[in-house]
C-alpha cells in the first residue's frame, strides 16, 4: 500500500479531474509539492465535512464533474463546511475539556467516557482523538440527541485494542463495531455510567503490565543546529508517512527556553524560542500547546 500511496501522490500532482484540481485550488495547495500531509490535513478535511455535516453525495459530484462552474460551487460549499466542522470541534473539545475540569475524576479511569447532549454526532470522532493526544489514553465520546439513543466514537492508543474492549461490554450497548484503534458505539443514555465502568475496567486488564503507554519512543538523538531544511528533504524521501511507516521521531537534548509568545486565531498555539548549552537558538512550533505552560529550566525536546 506505501507504493500504491506513492503512485497516487505522483498522480495527485499533476491532477487530470476538474474537480481536484478547483478542490487544491480552493484548499490552497500547490499540487506540484503535495505530499501525504496535505492529503490528510487539507483534502481529506473538506470532502470528509461534507459526510460529517451534510450530504456526502456532493463530494461525488465534485470529483466526477466536468462543469467549472458546479465544480467551484461544490468547492466553496466544501469549505464553508470545512470551516463549520473547525468551529465546531473546536467547541467541542473546549466543552470536553470543561467536563475534565469540573469533574477530575473522569481522569481516574483507564478509558476517558465523556457524553453530551449538545454535540455535534459528526465531529465527536475528531475531538475523540485530541483528547487521546492530550491526555494519552482511549477516550469515548458520545453525543445523546433528545429522544433517542446516544451515538458514540471511540479512538485509542497503541496496545489497547479499543474494538476488543468494547465488544466485551457488548450487553450494555444497543450497536458497536470498528477497528483496534477506532470505533463506533450506540448506547442507551442512562447506560453511560456503566459502559464507562466496564470499559475502563477490560482497557486496564490490557494494559497491565505493559509499558508506559505514554513513553516516547525516541528514533535517534539530534543536536540542534542540525536540525534544517535540507535535512527534512532527506528525511522525506522515505515517505510517504502513515500506519506502518510512522514519521521519525528525534530529540535534542538539554535546552531551555528563551521566549514563548501564542499564535492562532484563538492563541491555540506556542511559538518558542529554544537554546541548547552552546546558546545555539531555534524557534519551535508547538501545536495545540497555547493552553499548556512552557518548560521550565533544562528540558529534552522530540
Amino acid at each position: 500500500t506505501r507504493y500504491l500511496a506513492q503512485r497516487g501522490l505522483a498522480a495527485l500532482r499533476d491532477p487530470q479531474r476538474l474537480g481536484l484540481r478547483v478542490l487544491l485550488e480552493s484548499a490552497e495547495v500547490d499540487p506540484l509539492n503535495l505530499t501525504e500531509e496535505h492529503v490528510a490535513f487539507a483534502l481529506a478535511p473538506r470532502l470528509n465535512a461534507a459526510g460529517r455535516l451534510a450530504d456526502a453525495s456532493q463530494c461525488v459530484e465534485l470529483l466526477t464533474t466536468n462543469d467549472a462552474t458546479a465544480a467551484r460551487i461544490i468547492a466553496a460549499d466544501l469549505e464553508a463546511l470545512n470551516a463549520r466542522r473547525k468551529g465546531l470541534t473546536d467547541l467541542v473539545t473546549q466543552q470536553a475539556q470543561a467536563q475534565i475540569v469540573g469533574d477530575p475524576s473522569l481522569l481516574e479511569h483507564a478509558a476517558l467516557v465523556l457524553a453530551s447532549p449538545y454535540w455535534h454526532p459528526g465531529i465527536i470522532g475528531i475531538v475523540a482523538s485530541r483528547l487521546v493526544d492530550r491526555y494519552g489514553k482511549p477516550a469515548v465520546l458520545i453525543a445523546l440527541p433528545e429522544g433517542g439513543p446516544g451515538r458514540g466514537s471511540a479512538r485509542s492508543v497503541a496496545g489497547v485494542d479499543i474494538s476488543s474492549a468494547i465488544a466485551s461490554c457488548g450487553d450494555l450497548l444497543l450497536s458497536f463495531g470498528g477497528h483496534p484503534m477506532a470505533a463506533g458505539v450506540t448506547i442507551a443514555p442512562e447506560r453511560v455510567g456503566e459502559f464507562r465502568t466496564a470499559l475502563s475496567t477490560h482497557v486496564a486488564g490490557q494494559l497491565e503490565g505493559r509499558a508506559d503507554p505514554d513513553a516516547v519512543e525516541i528514533d535517534c538523538a539530534l543536536p540542534l543546529p542540525e536540525l534544517s531544511l535540507d535535512l527534512v528533504a532527506d528525511i522525506s524521501r522515505l515517505g510517504p508517512f502513515g500506519a506502518g511507516n510512522p514519521t521519525l521521531t528525534l530529540c535534542a537534548s538539554r535546552l531551555e527556553v528563551k521566549a514563548n509568545r501564542t499564535v492562532g486565531r484563538q492563541e491555540e498555539h506556542r511559538i518558542l524560542t529554544v537554546a541548547d548549552a552552546s546558546g545555539f537558538e531555534r524557534q519551535v512550533v508547538w501545536w495545540n500547546g497555547g493552553s499548556e505552560t512552557p518548560p521550565q529550566g533544562v528540558f529534552d525536546l522530540a
